[in-house]
């Protein structure tokens, strides 16, 4: 009842302010509202470029293109796109759960795949001891990326970057192992399937719901599970979001390394006649790695209207996997 009367009170009280600060009183709280969004729209990127060639700066005449794209793809997720798990509040893409999660999927996926090429291709057969460059760029590529200050993730990922350029240039002049067989091809491939596997669980999980489960195999489940089963909200899931971006990270991560790998191991491919396979295995990759969504629906199983992006992700991972063991299966005959 009070509101007519402040609202009369109030446009007096305006009416006999200076011009200049009645306009002051209409564009402070425009600029205050607008300018963080205008922020976060400038600041928000999901660069995931399928056709990614190598930066000119990284490259050797020779040299493998899978560890050449690596360094590219780090570098330019840090220092092209600005690397935003590390970024402070006050920074616009700090508050980008997208953005900050599809980097570090970007970023779990290339640690882990730099570490399957020292474990692999890049030690001689048998006891060979791992490239030390590749040894350094795979700890330096596992580092916190939420790291700001001493040292920083952003400085870390530099090192890794320049330890694999370092191989790289050592590859390309004939000093360092880059040892191209079939078994060491599957091998890497199963350490792949196998990560993307641990990531189907987890999207099973967020598209399932505890009805799915009898009472008894659901009181087993470990607490963390138990939230991700419970987290069916639509287009109000904040787990799905997370996971829908750190899954895409991963995925486009690996569809850029693979098609370097594809590169490098052209005449084994041959070899084998598998590659139509790899070629099966790429587009399905891609096909995986194109989902961008701004909001994830995590709709349930039953529902009518509410869509769930995240059971759809899942079922090109899962296309992705099993055309990824055919592959696997035929380099090991």
């Amino acid at each position: 009842m009070k509101l007519p009367g402040f609202l009369v009170a109030f446009r007096d009280r305006f009416g006999t302010l200076p011009s200049h600060l009645r306009i002051l009183w209409l564009i402070v709280p425009v600029l205050v509202i607008v300018t963080p969004i205008l922020l976060f729209v400038l600041a928000y990127r999901i660069d995931d470029d399928l056709d990614l060639t190598p930066n000119p700066d990284f490259t050797a005449e020779g040299g493998s293109r899978a560890i050449e794209l690596a360094a590219t793809l780090i570098h330019r997720q840090t220092h092209e796109d600005g690397w935003a798990p590390s970024r402070l509040w006050f920074h616009a893409s700090a508050w980008s759960s997208n953005m900050r999660n599809f980097q570090i999927g970007i970023q779990e996926a290339t640690a882990r795949f730099i570490t399957e090429m020292a474990d692999s291709v890049g030690r001689e057969r048998g006891s060979g001891a791992a490239d030390a460059d590749l040894n350094l760029a795979s700890g330096d590529l596992k580092y916190d990326p939420t790291a700001w200050l001493f040292p920083s993730a952003v400085s870390k990922y530099d090192e890794a970057v320049a330890a694999l350029v370092r191989y790289d240039r050592r590859e390309a002049a004939g000093q360092a192992k880059y040892d191209k067989i079939a078994s060491n091809l599957a091998q890497l491939l199963d350490r792949v399937a196998k990560d993307l596997g641990s990531q189907s669980s987890t999207i099973e999980l967020l598209v399932s719901s505890q009805d799915d489960y009898t009472p008894e195999a659901y009181a087993a489940l470990p607490a963390d599970a138990k939230a991700l089963l419970d987290s069916n909200g639509g287009y109000f899931d904040h787990r799905a979001q997370v996971e829908y971006y750190a899954t895409k990270g991963r995925l486009y991560a690996y569809f850029i390394l693979l098609s370097g790998i594809g590169v490098d191991f052209k005449e084994i491919l041959d070899q084998k006649h598998c590659q139509d396979h790899w070629d099966n295995m790429m587009n399905s990759l891609r096909a995986a790695s194109r989902g961008r969504k701004f909001l994830i629906a995590n709709g349930g199983s039953d529902a009518e209207f509410t869509p769930n992006h995240i059971a759809i992700q899942g079922v090109h991972l899962q296309r992705t996997y099993m055309q990824m063991r055919e592959v696997e299966d035929i380099l090991n005959r």
